[in-house]
């Protein structure tokens, strides 16, 4: 007999209120305990063992505990000081609900856009503005490219720049302003500078014309420069230089301005076809290893401008479609 219904028969018979068939049950309890009852004559008749039998269930009956009363629901609800104890239990569950939807909405919409980067780029011949939510301004170049998140993280503002641009960074000495170009990090808390970084050139410059900017490459400190200082940095050999240079003509571009200050072929090329869209080549070996060094304004026809450098390097140039032949 499971105990569960034992202590209920059990207690039902203190109150003398078994149906037969659970008095009958009982008794068989009784009987499994003895296992010799038909070889042994305890009793001295029928009354005998009738009074023994109460005795032993009396005794059983006070061993076991009480079963514990369960709580009346509608008599708890039906208390007007219960209901308000619910009422108020319920308003916290429900607004703490909300209040973590809440939080894991933010967390979730803040690093959505940590993860999502905008992209924009600056056309052919054209420059484009670009304002940060910061309030930093930032000017590209022709054909440059940048990258940068709708909301900056708490501990920094964070950008990735191919190509050109000029930088006014609000200051936040909480949260360092990081440019990305390549394997290259400019670091500074609010200043402006300019960065030329374009894609398939052996090297970048950055010009700082207000504040201090720090240089990091790898993991690194190269150097901390300082108004009309500029580093030139080696892509393919990860050296530097540092040298004075002024920062109005670095960022000349800005008016319309295309300096070459000693620029080699390769990026005589890239400037040619970021400002009129045309490919600049040659099959000169002596004409692709030469310094170009001239100024001229974008809104200049590609014929003057190709004019000046063949007298500059003693050589000819034939313009076909989209390609200008540079030959000697």
């Amino acid at each position: 007999m499971y105990r569960r219904n034992k202590n209920k028969l059990l207690h039902e018979a203190d109150k003398t209120s078994l149906t037969p068939g659970e008095r009958e049950e009982l008794d068989n309890w009784y009987a499994a305990f003895d296992v010799s009852g038909k070889d042994l004559e305890v009793f001295h008749g029928s009354e005998h063992e009738e009074k023994v039998r109460t005795r032993l269930l009396d005794r059983i009956i006070a061993q076991i505990p009480e079963p514990k009363q369960q709580p009346d629901l509608r008599t708890f609800f039906l208390k007007p000081g219960n209901w308000m104890k619910v009422a108020a239990v319920f308003a916290f569950f429900m607004s703490s609900i909300h209040l973590y939807n809440h939080i894991r909405k933010t967390n979730e919409q803040e690093i959505a856009h940590a993860a999502v980067l905008y992209i924009s780029k600056a056309q052919i011949g054209k420059m484009l503005k670009i304002v940060l939510e910061d309030g930093s301004e930032i000017w590209l170049n022709s054909g440059s490219e940048l990258k940068y998140p709708k909301h900056f993280n708490a501990n920094k503002r964070e950008i990735y720049l191919e190509g050109e641009a000029f930088f006014k960074i609000a200051h936040d000495k909480a949260k360092p302003f990081v440019v990305n170009t390549g394997n290259l990090k400019t670091t500074v808390l609010g200043t402006s500078f300019n960065i030329r970084a374009y894609a398939g050139l052996d090297r970048i410059t950055v010009n700082v014309a207000t504040g201090k900017v720090g240089i990091v490459a790898s993991g690194k400190t190269l150097c901390l420069l300082d108004p009309d200082q500029q580093i030139n940095f080696n892509i393919g050999t990860n050296t530097f230089e540092v040298t004075q240079a002024n920062a109005k003509l670095a960022a000349s571009w800005q008016n319309g301005k295309v300096r070459l200050d000693g620029v080699t072929f390769k990026e005589l090329s890239l400037v040619v076809k970021n400002t009129w869209g045309l490919t600049l080549e040659t099959k000169s070996d002596r004409l692709a290893m030469a310094n170009f060094k001239t100024t001229f304004n974008t809104n200049n026809k590609i014929e003057e401008v190709m004019k000046t450098i063949s007298k500059m390097t003693d050589a000819k140039y034939r313009i076909r479609d989209t390609i200008i032949t540079l030959y000697e």
